[in-house]
């Protein structure tokens, strides 16, 4: 019985991390509705971010650390989702 919530458990943590990305791309507000309503309302722009991420390296890409994870969750699931777990931390 221990076994099935743990499959369980690893599977619910699996799909949370494959899940869709909230504000992914297509959901933006067209630029004349953000210009309408932040007149409406009295809103400044928006600042500008202090990092620019989009030219910066954060970690593994490509196939082989696909695999990889995969490897890790198939020999120790427990363990790879506590691991995420704690770097979402």
């Amino acid at each position: 019985m221990k076994n099935t919530y743990k499959i369980m458990l690893s599977l619910m943590l699996i799909l949370a991390l494959i899940g869709p990305v909230a504000g992914a791309e297509g959901v933006a507000v067209p630029a004349e509705t953000q210009a309408r309503l932040m007149e409406q309302y009295g809103l400044d722009a928006p600042a500008l971010p202090l990092w620019d991420w989009s030219s910066m390296d954060v970690g593994g890409s490509g196939i082989s650390s696909g695999m990889l994870f995969v490897y890790r969750m198939m020999l120790n699931p427990l363990g790879v989702m506590l691991q995420e777990i704690l770097y979402i931390l």
